[in-house]
């Protein structure tokens, strides 16, 4: 009977149960049983199937609760009658996880929706914009949607800087300056009903080419733009530099103006702080006015001084490192186009290699306080 106690001994090991389980009385189990056959349990007590060895050892097989052997050491093996069925696989496919939509969007709607009523949408007027140092224009479209105009001129604006402006921020995943696009004018639609001073003006400041034809930038437009005034406040210069704590409800528009000082360091555009630049909407921070942008800069005279408001922050939003150090430069370049020229590019890529170098400088300063 050696032979019989190795299978006994081997069940013992794979079930893994020695004496009394600790489980559950409700549930079924294994139990292995010594018996002298004093024990009181005889084959019509003991319901299922008994093997005896000679040593006393029992094995049974059959039907039995915990509760009922709990003073009992025997072995219980459930029938197949007591064995669950497996459950079968679902039939039906499993449905494919959400896709993120990553498109850019501008205040919730999609940009290239925008796009397509800006450079498409027929004009049905066109009025002045307000004052300044620019002309500045407003179209109705046939649907009575409206958008700015910033037409090519002589004096302080670049209607090419404007376009470049939305394209960069698109390209960093900011979604804060208007969409835009390029479209041509005639020069007498532009100067159609407008005031007499104004078409005086035009008639010496407006870029026309050989045809006739201006081209303009064409900017989607904000309802409720608020000016801000931040160039007469001094409250949120603090809150940009390492250790100062930041009050609660302030994140968002520190955020918002260390993010608006790397994008006009990168722009170039020193035009922000003159007064009357600043804007937001519904509690947001809309950039715009970015036509001072690009333009000449020798020997990077005007980046390095561009470097000194930059270095006003030294605190950025982690997204917006992020959205630097990932720019795909060359599709960048090739979305500009013929915006800027390729001196102006050169002199892109020696802000974006300085502001990158800044980041890296003021992150190994203190890096728990640099990005947020």
């Amino acid at each position: 009977m050696k032979f019989f106690r190795l299978i006994i001994l081997s069940l013992i090991c794979s079930l893994s149960v020695v004496g009394r389980s600790t489980s559950s009385p409700n549930v079924r189990t294994a139990y292995l049983q010594e018996t002298d056959g004093a024990s009181g349990l005889s084959p019509t007590t003991m319901a299922g199937l008994q093997l005896r060895g000679s040593s006393g050892m029992t094995l049974q097989l059959g039907s039995r609760s915990e509760g009922g052997l709990r003073r009992r050491n025997g072995l219980f093996v459930p029938s197949l009658s007591e064995i669950p069925p497996v459950e079968p696989p679902p039939t039906e496919l499993e449905p494919p996880p959400s896709v993120v939509d990553s498109r850019p969007r501008f205040r919730g709607e999609l940009d290239e929706a925008i796009l397509a009523k800006l450079c498409t949408l027929q004009v049905k007027t066109i009025r002045p914009l307000g004052g300044g140092s620019s002309i500045k224009l407003r179209v109705t479209f046939t649907d009575g949607s409206q958008a700015a105009v910033k037409p090519n001129q002589l004096r302080i604006t670049r209607y090419q800087a404007e376009v470049a402006a939305y394209k960069l921020s698109r390209a960093l995943g900011l979604g804060v300056v208007p969409p835009s696009c390029v479209r041509t004018f005639t020069k007498e639609a532009l100067q159609a009903n407008m005031p007499k001073d104004l078409r005086e003006r035009m008639d010496q400041e407006l870029v026309v080419d050989e045809k006739g034809n201006v081209k303009t930038a064409v900017i989607q437009w904000v309802p409720g733009l608020r000016n801000m005034k931040l160039e007469q406040a001094d409250w949120w210069r603090p809150l940009l530099k390492h250790g100062e704590p930041i009050p609660s409800g302030k994140h968002k528009r520190v955020a918002e103006i260390s993010t608006l000082l790397l994008f006009d360091y990168l722009l170039l555009n020193f035009d922000r702080w003159s007064g009357g630049n600043t804007t937001e909407a519904d509690g947001e921070m809309i950039y715009i006015d970015q036509g001072a942008g690009f333009g000449p800069d020798k020997k990077h005279g005007h980046s390095r001084l561009m470097l000194k408001t930059l270095k006003w922050s030294e605190r950025f939003p982690r997204s917006l490192a992020h959205g630097l150090f990932q720019l795909d430069l060359p599709a960048l370049r090739a979305d500009f186009g013929e915006l800027i020229t390729d001196e102006e590019w050169a002199s892109f890529l020696y802000r974006i290699e300085h502001a990158r170098a800044y980041l890296k400088s003021i992150k190994k300063q203190n890096p728990k306080d640099s990005l947020f």
